[in-house]
């Protein structure tokens, strides 16, 4: 089995505009993604025989987590605010001060594709913050923006799940980051219990769903990632409500196109079963308040659109 190492990610075209493919794997191969202990991508990988434009099913088979373990005491307030918290691990379970413990739930925050080389992208890729000695490159297209390609931030990517997405290159390029041992719905601390982590995947083609946004599919439910595209326009006209409406929107282009049927025909059960969950919302304008409400926008938006699967089953 290929096993993409983490140390890539300090030497694999650090920096640069665009990056290239580093190895290849076959549709129907298990391969391991070793990931860093926050989102710098690892890899990308070429998936042989996909076309920009196919739909490709990543399976996620495994998830290895990695110590350190800690916990961010972020929030939308400033009490509490500190430094991080270390945690144990006993049977399964994270040991917070005061007896408190959480179950662990490893999930992977950021599976993604190589999008399209536009204008909008490579000059993402050569800007960024801070120094110039850290910027991040083709790495930073691969995690600010979200969008179709990119950075789900979700506690559903888990060991079993499916991510549908669809290739907007010849080969995908597939890659990985920002696995959380436990992430919960919001992301409201601004991350997670943050860790390295081992990842194996596979990936075949997609059959059976409408491949638009991501569409995330567990044992029960299926699920559409929307999120804004403020960063990547670079603009801050989108708000919380217009992402919830596209996800909206989505979930029932996925319905209509599964059945067969009209939007009209399915609207009503989107409109009865829909659940709009967050996955990442510190990007809310206001989100962090001290003194007050500012005209701060939305940005960095991330949520699922889900409903149960068995909505599908016919009815003798």
């Amino acid at each position: 089995m290929q096993v993409f190492q983490r140390e890539n990610i300090q030497s694999h075209c650090v920096g640069a505009e665009w990056p290239d493919f580093l190895g290849e794997v076959r549709l129907g191969e298990s391969f391991v993604i070793e990931t860093e202990r926050f989102n710098l991508l690892n890899v990308p990988i070429a998936i042989a025989g996909v076309k920009a434009g196919d739909d490709i099913a990543i399976h996620i088979e495994d998830i290895a987590v990695l110590p350190p373990f800690q916990a961010l005491n972020g929030g939308p307030f400033f009490e509490g605010m500190g430094d991080l918290v270390e945690l144990s691990y006993e049977d399964g379970y994270f040991l917070f001060p005061k007896s408190l413990r959480l179950k662990a739930n490893p999930s992977v925050g950021n599976i993604g594709v190589l999008p399209q080389p536009t204008d909008t992208i490579l000059k993402m890729a050569r800007t960024d913050f801070g120094p110039p000695e850290n910027h991040r490159g083709w790495r930073r297209f691969m995690n600010d923006p979200r969008g179709k390609h990119c950075h789900q931030d979700c506690q559903y990517l888990t060991a079993g799940a499916i991510i549908h997405m669809k290739a907007q290159v010849d080969n995908a390029g597939v890659c990985a980051a920002d696995v959380h041992a436990y992430i919960g719905q919001g992301e409201t601390a601004f991350v997670g219990i943050e860790v390295a982590a081992n990842v194996r995947l596979r990936v075949e083609r997609s059959e059976g769903w409408l491949v638009d946004w991501p569409l995330i599919e567990t044992e029960d439910e299926i699920m559409v990632i929307c999120s804004d595209s403020n960063i990547l326009n670079e603009q801050d006209t989108e708000e919380y409500v217009d992402v919830v409406r596209e996800a909206y929107r989505a979930m029932r282009d996925v319905v209509a196109a599964k059945v067969g049927a009209s939007i009209e025909d399915v609207n009503t059960i989107v409109a009865t079963a829909l659940d709009i969950r967050n996955c990442a919302i510190y990007g809310l304008g206001n989100f962090i308040q001290k003194e007050g409400k500012t005209t701060q926008p939305d940005r960095d938006i991330s949520i699922a659109a889900c409903l149960p699967k068995d909505i599908f089953t016919k009815v003798s």
